[in-house]
């Protein structure tokens, strides 16, 4: 059973059989569309006069003029000015170390029985330590987050050195 050969395509032909069709039913564009939504005539696509742009003097940076910045009555406490956003930030980050601290801490304790050969802690010593990386975790975790307000992540934060300190003072200084 022989096969009949396909016929070479034409090398001049880059499309080979299939043809693209013209654009014939395609409205013509001569000019890019304008900005702002006008038409080439200038006139808005309502059939209106374009709208006059404001004159004068913008707007300063700092909000509304004389107010000394702006408003914050009326807005939204998400776009209010934080004034404890430096602190907080400051504060969360040694509470995030404090708590990596922490976490290394309770591993330390939980790993050195098998590490070093002897009878380690008691299980009240390594569950302390468990509960406290947990619990300094969870304050970091509470301080950080972007919705908490800066009053509760401030005392969040304030919150893994205290529990640093319980911890200290209970099972190693005492």
């Amino acid at each position: 059973m022989s096969r009949a050969a396909a016929p070479e395509p034409d090398p001049d032909d880059a499309w080979g059989p299939w043809r693209p069709t013209p654009p014939q039913a395609w409205a013509p564009h001569d000019d890019p569309t304008p900005p702002h939504g006008r038409t080439a005539a200038g006139q808005t696509p309502g059939g209106g006069a374009p709208r006059p742009r404001p004159t004068g003097r913008p707007t300063p940076p700092s909000g509304f003029p004389g107010t000394g910045g702006f408003p914050t009555s009326g807005m939204p406490r998400a776009y209010r000015r934080d004034r404890l956003a430096r602190p907080r930030r400051r504060l969360v980050a040694v509470a995030r170390v404090l708590a990596g601290g922490l976490v290394v801490l309770a591993l330390a304790v939980i790993a050195a029985p098998y590490l070093l050969g002897g009878p380690g802690a008691g299980a009240d010593t390594v569950a302390g330590h468990v509960v406290a990386a947990v619990l300094a975790i969870g304050a970091t975790a509470v301080a950080a987050h972007r919705r908490t307000p800066s009053g509760p992540a401030l005392v969040a934060a304030a919150a893994v050195p205290v529990i640093l300190l319980v911890v200290l003072s209970t099972t190693w200084w005492a």
